[in-house]
């Protein structure tokens, strides 16, 4: 989500310096567009690993390493955490658990965290 909001920044900035520039020729709009493009792959890329996770980032719960992410369980991060550091989950069903970071965001796809264990209330 976060590619799709920089590209269409970096598509209105090269528009409007387009339509305000006099002497702008196509090739001029092109080159600020793939310009834009390049930029929003390299902060997509590259700005996760230097944030890390922050409390409240949404995240995908695997049970194992070698699940694929679209089968983990979606959950809010409750502290921060740097890749193979532990976090405190708050799931969606609204059980607490503890995970291992295992990968930050990619282009179209959440932060991983392995789960280590799962707190279940008792009443």
């Amino acid at each position: 989500m976060r590619f799709l909001k920089l590209f269409a920044v970096a598509v209105v900035i090269s528009l409007v310096a387009f339509a305000v520039m006099p002497d702008a020729g196509i090739m001029f709009l092109l080159k600020a567009i793939a310009l834009g493009l390049a930029l929003s792959i390299a902060i997509t890329v590259f700005y996760p690993s230097v944030r890390g996770i922050k409390a409240g980032d949404s995240v995908s719960v695997v049970s194992n390493s070698f699940a694929p992410t679209i089968f983990g369980k979606g959950g809010i991060v409750m502290n921060t955490g740097r890749v193979n550091n532990e976090v405190r989950i708050r799931l969606d069903n609204g059980r607490e658990a503890v995970g291992v970071v295992e990968s930050y965001e990619g282009l179209f796809s959440l932060p991983r965290v392995r789960l280590v264990y799962e707190e279940k209330l008792v009443e």
